[in-house]
């Protein structure tokens, strides 16, 4: 039975930081661990441009206590986006590629993009720089069950994305479904990435009669067991085309209520890689970790692998239910729970 595990230090390459007293809090938690973060850039005003990229990285890494951590920035796309500053933030590395939100999918996201064809010259771009297109895959409309908006997205936009820009390369984030598991493995230049709660809850652990709990709630939602048992065999299993996205979201405990109308996010910074370190345990997988936390990210993205080894320890321990701080209180995910594994 192992009881150290040593890897390459990983990297979590979908993180909300938020801004203000909010970054300042929280923004320790994922660099305690990761080498490289990517930030998500649907802030309050969005980072669309070049300077306000240079601006959220800074403020991001300053916040972070670790002088080698990095804060990697995509362009939130809009359906106005200033292409040439776009263009070249890309070829300077300000930007490490675009995001797409599809409008009104998820937090801060009413300036997302409306219509697809609307932004192929953002998509030209990016192919000809060999940059990644991010994407929230859901389809919004009111006559698309919460629960088939990754199908849809993949069915119709993504088939559209990938038919006219082959070359392309995407990143499917926080693939929640069987659906888009296999889609991303059927498929060349596309990459998906994992959050440790689509592997840990089902929609049982959101949904009751008549309300929710909004500390398992996210966008996209959790699906059934045969999704969260496709999604761990993607991550366990030898394949190269998934790795660490937590999705690491917080939101204040009085924007968490027991409707739809709560803030979509669930903060797992504070224990993520033990998070997925006890999944790939559980799966008798403890060999393929490192492939998945810190070598396909990496790998995808055209950058180099960390040098620095971390150990983690079989050893339980329990998250805080909170963090707390200045005027700040999030619900930790697994908070007061037991965990197997601890970061040494």
């Amino acid at each position: 039975m192992i009881k150290k595990l040593s890897i390459r230090q990983p990297d979590d390459w979908h993180v909300h930081f938020r801004e203000d007293e909010m970054l300042s809090v929280i923004t320790k938690h994922s660099s305690r661990i990761n080498r490289r973060c990517i930030a998500m850039p649907n802030t309050t005003i969005p980072i669309t441009t070049s300077n306000q990229a240079k601006n959220y990285k800074s403020i991001i890494e300053k916040n972070s206590n670790h002088k080698n951590f990095e804060a990697l920035i995509p362009c939130y796309i809009t359906d106005n986006l200033d292409l040439h500053d776009f263009s070249n933030a890309l070829k300077q590395n300000l930007f490490i590629g675009g995001k797409l939100y599809p409008v009104n999918s998820t937090t801060n996201s009413s300036l997302g993009v409306s219509d697809i064809k609307k932004i192929f010259k953002v998509f030209e771009i990016l192919e000809k720089e060999d940059k990644m297109l991010l994407i929230h895959g859901e389809k919004v409309s009111e006559d698309i069950n919460i629960f088939d908006r990754e199908k849809y997205y993949i069915d119709e936009d993504l088939q559209i994305i990938r038919k006219n820009f082959q070359n392309l390369k995407i990143v499917l984030e926080h693939v929640s479904t069987a659906y888009g598991v296999e889609y991303i493995k059927s498929n060349k230049n596309i990459a998906g990435t994992i959050t440790p709660h689509h592997m840990l809850l089902t929609k049982k652990d959101v949904f009751f009669d008549n309300s929710i709990n909004p500390h398992h709630f996210c966008m996209p939602v959790v699906k059934d067991e045969k999704d969260l048992l496709a999604l761990r065999n993607a991550a366990c299993i030898n394949n190269t085309k998934f790795f660490i996205g937590t999705d690491s979201a917080p939101h204040h405990v009085r924007e968490k209520s027991e409707n739809l109308n709560t803030k979509a996010g669930i903060f797992s910074a504070v224990c993520s890689l033990e998070l997925y370190t006890e999944i790939f345990d559980e799966e008798d997988s403890l060999n393929t970790l490192e492939q998945f936390a810190s070598i396909n990210g990496p790998n995808f993205y055209n950058l180099p692998k960390n040098e620095r080894i971390i150990t983690l320890e079989k050893n339980s321990w329990y998250p805080p239910e909170f963090t707390e701080e200045k005027s700040i209180k999030i619900k930790n995910f697994f908070g007061n729970k037991k965990i197997n594994w601890k970061l040494l």
